[in-house]
């Protein structure tokens, strides 16, 4: 749910899990340093393989211009999910 857009009270819950995705986002980001987590497939469009923390053989699609993701978690809550942020951090994108 977009908060903005609907103009209504962000709750405790709501910030805590922005919070944990910010969290493991950074941890992505991190573990890119080592291995490669983050594929950036088309600069000028702003595509990205982002690769699974849980199977290590699968990667999500992540399309940081128009922050959408095939993960399950993006697919479920329609919010920028752990990967959007990820690719969002190591791209350098601040929208």
């Amino acid at each position: 749910m977009n908060w903005l857009k609907n103009k209504r009270r962000i709750s405790r819950q709501d910030l805590l899990e922005m919070l944990k995705r910010i969290d493991r986002a950074y941890g992505i980001v991190e573990l890119n340093q080592r291995e490669p987590m983050i594929l950036e497939t088309n600069r000028k469009e702003r595509l990205f393989e982002v690769r699974s923390g849980k199977d290590k053989g699968k990667f999500y699609r992540v399309d940081a211009d128009i922050k959408m993701c095939t993960c399950p978690d993006f697919n479920f809550r329609f919010l920028k999910c752990k990967h959007i942020i990820a690719a969002e951090f190591a791209s350098g994108i601040t929208s």
